[in-house]
């Protein structure tokens, strides 16, 4: 019985390791390439590149603009739009409105206006005046098929013929841009997190399929993975000879490099396979953390109130973009600098910074019923908070943020942005097995000092070319194998 169980085993992990042992290839060999290129998107700090100064002076027309004064706004953004102030609101339950503040009355984007919107942006991204080589309206493709740009759809895409080929996204809901990409950007997302994630377009498309294709095909690795082991270590020997291994050839350092590297690829298959939080293990809870923050909905008579006060006294220098940032039912924004400097200011437009008794309120309603272990402002990443930045500096940390932790059973933790008592993150026994058991694991991000580059690129270097080592041969002997045993070989 035990011989048959072993043949059993032998033969499960050669022909299973034939199609999942090149699946595990590619993630390696993808992963590697991920450390050094993102995939796409544009951070606050991007995005503020291609926007033009506030025209104060044209403001602030609302024309025939026709809501009700105390319906509830979620959202308000001031924002120049080719030349011209424009407010983008957000009524509850209704898409943005988007209004043209020098004409009054609304701003329909259509493909014209998306063009020349599409086309200012590459001229501030690529320093000359640049005119579309194609363009199409699309729902989605392979750069914009994920569910954060649910909101935009459909997109404008336009393709221009600069040295980057730059390729442009223009939403139609606001006429924001919403993303650019960059030929050599695209071209090592081909090789890295498309593949790494399973990511392509037809199948990512359809978000329950995608994420069944991604649990089954890591749970298949981690069950080839868990075989080789038993395999490996029943296999282990050091007789007379010295020798760690039985084998010969290609097989022994298919045993060796497995030894050695098997429990860690073990551990970023199981990892990758928790990436996607399967049948809610490391599932969250609450949610309306930022509603409590904010309070009551600001009316939409405040909002009008503000911008006639912001006509009559505008921000001081140069504002890129002016956003609503509610507090406990009270009207504030959040003015951006051409220098990404962020200053907040009351409804009269004043600047009024959030105080330590502001942050302290705040901490108050997060914690509702539950006590306050501790608040206080911090200067430093904790293991909750911390920056991972890649060769692009685009998760720059910021600090520094008031932490509260709660007295509750999971001892919750909450991040605030000083500058606007706004929610920065969340961490509760479900985000908190997830940083552990799939960034710690995935991403070796377990203390500062294992993720302070560039010891953590070598690090990760060494591990995911034994990585490598390990799944090459085994898909090279599982062939091979499989081919003498068809007669082709």
């Amino acid at each position: 019985m035990a011989r048959i169980l072993w043949r059993a085993t032998v033969v499960t992990h050669r022909y299973l390791g034939v199609a999942v042992a090149l699946l595990m290839l590619m993630w390696f060999g993808s992963g590697i390439v991920m450390m050094y290129v993102a995939f796409p998107e544009i951070s606050a700090k991007e995005r503020i590149a291609i926007l033009s100064p506030i025209a104060w002076q044209a403001c602030c027309a609302l024309g025939d603009l026709k809501i009700p004064d105390d319906r509830p706004i979620q959202a308000a953004q001031i924002e120049n739009l080719l030349g011209a102030p424009v407010l983008r609101l957000k009524p509850n339950a209704q898409p943005f409105l988007v209004t043209d503040l020098q004409k009054g009355g609304a701003v329909e984007i259509d493909a014209v206006k998306a063009r020349a919107i599409a086309s200012e942006a590459a001229a501030r991204l690529t320093g000359a005046a640049r005119q579309p080589v194609l363009s199409e309206t699309i729902d989605h493709d392979q750069w914009t098929v994920g569910e954060n740009f649910d909101r935009d759809r459909p997109v404008q895409h336009f393709v221009f013929d600069d040295a980057q080929r730059t390729h442009i996204y223009v939403t139609s809901a606001t006429g924001e841009v919403v993303l650019w990409t960059r030929a050599g950007q695209r071209f090592w997302n081909w090789l890295g997190a498309i593949p790494h994630w399973l990511y392509f377009a037809q199948l990512r498309s359809r978000p329950e399929l995608w994420t069944q294709v991604v649990i089954w095909t890591s749970i298949l690795g981690g069950f080839l993975t868990a075989l080789g082991l038993i395999l490996g270590i029943t296999q282990f020997k050091r007789g007379k000879s010295g020798r760690l291994s039985p084998y010969r050839g290609w097989f022994y350092w298919h045993h060796i490099v497995g030894l050695v590297f098997g429990v860690l690829t073990l551990t970023w298959v199981v990892s990758g396979t928790l990436s996607v939080n399967p049948w809610g293990l490391l599932e969250g809870h609450g949610g309306n953390e930022r509603v409590r923050l904010a309070g009551e909905p600001i009316s939409w008579s405040n909002v009008r109130s503000s911008l006639q006060a912001l006509k009559s006294s505008p921000p001081p220098g140069e504002t890129l973009s002016l956003s609503s940032a509610p507090l406990n039912g009270k009207l504030f924004w959040l003015a951006t600098g051409r220098d990404g400097r962020v200053q907040r200011l009351d409804a009269q437009g004043q600047p009024l910074p959030v105080s330590e008794a502001d942050l302290a309120a705040a901490a108050q309603r997060l914690a509702d019923a539950n006590g306050i272990e501790s608040q206080q402002m911090i200067t430093s990443e904790d293991s909750y908070y911390f920056g991972f930045a890649d060769l692009a500096n685009r998760n720059t940390l910021l600090l520094p943020v008031y932490r509260v932790i709660l007295n509750d059973a999971e001892h919750t933790r909450f991040y605030l942005e000083p500058r606007s008592a706004a929610l920065l993150g969340k961490i509760d026994a479900g985000s908190r097995g997830y940083r552990w058991w799939f960034n710690g694991l995935h991403r070796l991000d377990f203390t500062a000092w294992l993720r302070a580059r560039p010891f953590w690129d070598a690090l990760m270097l060494v591990l995911l070319l034994g990585g490598i080592g390990v799944t090459a041969t085994g898909a090279y002997l599982a062939f091979t194998r499989i081919r003498r045993d068809l007669g082709f070989g």
